[in-house]
């Protein structure tokens, strides 16, 4: 039996002159994330026909873990200058996934 985890997809349009601040506070969370106890996954792409849009893709054990990464000291920066990084609004959405299958078959 599958266990259940929970899924974050969020997809942001970042402004054209934060684009650097933005990576900058980004990437300094990706590999202390991955290491964190309960992450399953955790990425984060730009679209590669969409300018200074990202997509983030995480993967948790629970609901716990992804709250318990908010508040971690890699993340928190990139967490209190989002509002002023973010072009519009961003578009997240959390999954919590109790049946999934691997593959196509």
């Amino acid at each position: 039996m599958n266990q259940p985890f929970i899924v974050l997809a969020g997809r942001y349009k970042i402004k054209p002159e934060k684009r650097e601040r933005f990576l900058e506070l980004a990437t300094v969370g990706v590999e202390p994330t991955r290491q964190e106890s309960g992450n399953i996954s955790y990425a984060f792409y730009e679209e590669v026909n969409v300018p200074n849009s990202f997509i983030y893709f995480e993967e948790w054990e629970n609901r716990e873990a992804l709250m318990a990464h908010l508040k971690q000291p890699y993340i928190t920066p990139l967490l209190a200058e989002f509002a002023d990084l973010v072009d519009g609004s961003a578009d997240v959405k959390i999954y919590d996934v109790e049946h999934y299958t691997t593959g196509l078959d």
